[in-house]
């Protein structure tokens, strides 16, 4: 049988599936839908979700929900997760599970807020002061927002890190039909573990933490600690220099360990060639549908979609190998450089000069016209019928006169 739904709902029964029983947060387009989904339905299952007077308070309860040993969620888009940093910061340093879901928008600031864009990657993983580790999901369908929420919930335990989750406006609001999940073998337990742990030391530099619940006696019958400030393997503060650079590559060396489980994507279309189209998101569709209108005309062509952002996982080089250019199609500005913001991560992670991107800021969703446009100028795009009248909004500089004649009222909020 097939369920319909939009990705919202999607992701907020993904959190459910995943055992995520409360969660907290404040209204902001295109978030708000996610917890009208999930202040309705956690109560069913014997949680609760807070409506907080402001984001750091909702961020704050969810920390110490997660706390308590209960994985607990809380979300916004990109304006309410600049006002989230500073927990999620300590989120990093105290190693506490949590999930943090960014249905992106346009920006900065309140920029376009029923718009679509994909420019809040870069504040996902880099967004704290410090060395701040964090895992960062991006799921493609209304489907996949099911999955990678339970996705999330497992990393967020197993790894006891912040997860975010980066939708976006299009997948939030779009619905579609796909096969209803069997949640008998999806279900997971939300219950923490409470069994005595006499050996056992909170913050083991040499292994992955695993959080401890207050209240569960560990190590010569002591209780773990927990502060933001950095500290030992008990919890206790410390500002031994040494012990700080370890400490550090710990929490950073678990997102090593996690990118080793990370399965590599699949490529579709041609397994070598020419031009790998590569993007994240909701972007999915129209990519898909570019490359295999191209490999019609007769260009080899392949696609990847990456749904674990960062860590990246391990392989990807091998399959940039086979290419002989990597192009990025991302919803968000080329930047000082002419880049994309996956198109700057990879190119710092690989050092690959062939990695390229079509970037747009338009507030919509790639067609894909604009796709092929960008990605083979000039070249078959007009024997398809596609006449050029348009500008396409991706890299480059716009028509200024042509952007002074267009006004569109927008909603706020």
């Amino acid at each position: 049988a097939q369920i319909t739904m939009d990705g919202n709902q999607a992701l907020a029964y993904g959190l459910i599936a995943g055992g995520v029983r409360y969660g907290a947060g404040y209204p902001i387009t295109p978030w708000s839908s996610v917890m009208e989904t999930l202040r309705r339905e956690l109560p069913k299952y014997g949680g609760i979700f807070v409506q907080a007077e402001d984001e750091l308070a909702s961020v704050s309860i969810a920390l110490g929900c997660s706390y308590s040993g209960y994985l607990a969620v809380t979300g916004s888009a990109g304006p309410g997760i600049s006002l989230k940093a500073e927990a999620i910061g300590w989120a990093s340093m105290a190693e506490i599970p949590l999930i943090i879901c960014n249905i992106q928008r346009g920006g900065p600031s309140t920029g376009l807020p029923t718009n679509v864009e994909q420019s809040d990657l870069h504040q996902a993983i880099f967004g704290s002061h410090g060395d701040s580790p964090r895992v960062v999901l991006a799921p493609s369908t209304v489907e996949d927002c099911f999955y990678i929420a339970i996705e999330a919930a497992r990393i967020a335990r197993k790894y006891s890190t912040p997860v975010f989750i980066l939708s976006d406006t299009s997948l939030a609001t779009r619905i579609e039909a796909f096969d209803e999940p069997d949640l008998s073998k999806l279900m997971a337990d939300p219950k923490p573990d409470l069994t005595p742990r006499q050996t056992f030391k909170p913050y083991p530099i040499d292994q992955i933490t695993h959080h401890v619940p207050p209240g569960t006696r560990i190590l010569d019958g002591k209780y773990p600690l927990l502060a933001g400030l950095e500290h030992d393997e008990m919890g206790h503060p410390t500002g031994s220099p040494k012990l700080h650079m370890a400490m550090t590559a710990k929490r950073r060396n678990k997102l090593r360990k996690l990118a080793e489980e990370i399965p590599v994507p699949e490529v579709y279309g041609h397994q070598e060639g020419d031009t790998l189209l590569v993007g994240w998101g909701s972007t999915y569709g129209p990519i898909h549908d570019a490359a295999k209108m191209a490999r019609e005309q007769g260009e080899k062509i392949g696609a990847l979609h990456l749904r674990h952002l960062h860590p990246l996982p391990n392989g990807l080089e091998k399959i940039f190998a086979k290419f002989k250019r990597i192009v990025t199609v991302e919803m968000n500005d080329q930047g000082l450089y002419g880049f994309g913001q996956l198109a700057t991560i990879l190119r710092a992670r690989y050092c690959e000069p062939k990695i390229q991107s079509i970037t747009k800021t338009d507030g919509l969703t790639f067609r894909v016209k604009e796709i092929l446009q960008g990605v083979f100028p000039g070249e078959f795009v007009s024997a398809r019928g596609y006449s050029p009248n348009r500008p396409v909004a991706g890299n480059g500089e716009q028509d200024v006169d042509l952007a002074r004649s267009e006004s569109i009222a927008q909603g706020v909020g």
